[in-house]
């Protein structure tokens, strides 16, 4: 799961539209961010398997950025760092929602590869739609960010003042975002 992240953004975005769209898109990619660096510096491995002409991660050993968890760990930390800063505090709720948004969204289209910790037993899940059909899983995605868009520009449609303006700027970051992690993609999976 990729840009069906976003979609997710941008539902949190319509909803809470206070919060700044470049905290909420951190924040639903906030495990993947954490499995770039840690990839890049070894500490967890995954794989590009290629499949019918596109391509798949297949996770092999992710414990921290992408254990149930840790997701929980990391969206309680964002909750708590955002309720603590006095003219922030209601960008806690939605930030850390995004977060936890991260690992449910994963689990449909990965396989057998989400680990519920790095302790314990080693109990991995997913339901495996991108190993079955590659195709169907960039679907699913596409079709997910298309609804999620679709909120998002009926909730701008509302507002008045720069709502050219407020979708052109989303458009941009999630271009930004999907290129930076593109990028951070190519350098973890060569490491």
């Amino acid at each position: 799961m990729f840009i069906g992240h976003f979609a997710v953004g941008l539902l949190i975005k319509a909803r809470f539209q206070r919060v700044p769209m470049v905290l909420i898109l951190l924040a639903v990619q906030l495990l993947d961010w954490i499995w770039l660096v840690l990839s890049w510096l070894g500490e967890e491995h995954s794989r590009l398997i290629p499949a019918g002409g596109l391509h798949y991660v297949q996770f092999d050993h992710v414990p921290y950025s992408h254990s149930l968890f840790w997701m929980g760990f990391y969206s309680l930390v964002v909750f708590l760092l955002f309720i603590g800063a006095r003219a922030q505090r209601h960008w806690a709720l939605p930030l850390s929602l995004g977060v936890l948004s991260h690992w449910p969204l994963d689990w449909l289209v990965h396989h057998a590869d989400l680990p519920l910790a790095n302790f314990g037993p080693a109990t991995q899940l997913g339901l495996g739609l991108q190993a079955f059909s590659p195709m169907a899983a960039h679907g699913l995605e596409l079709l997910l960010l298309l609804v999620g868009w679709g909120v998002y520009y009926r909730t701008l449609r509302r507002v008045p003042g720069r709502q050219g303006a407020r979708v052109w700027e989303s458009l941009v970051l999630l271009v930004a975002a999907w290129l930076a992690m593109l990028l951070f993609l190519s350098i973890a999976t060569l490491s």
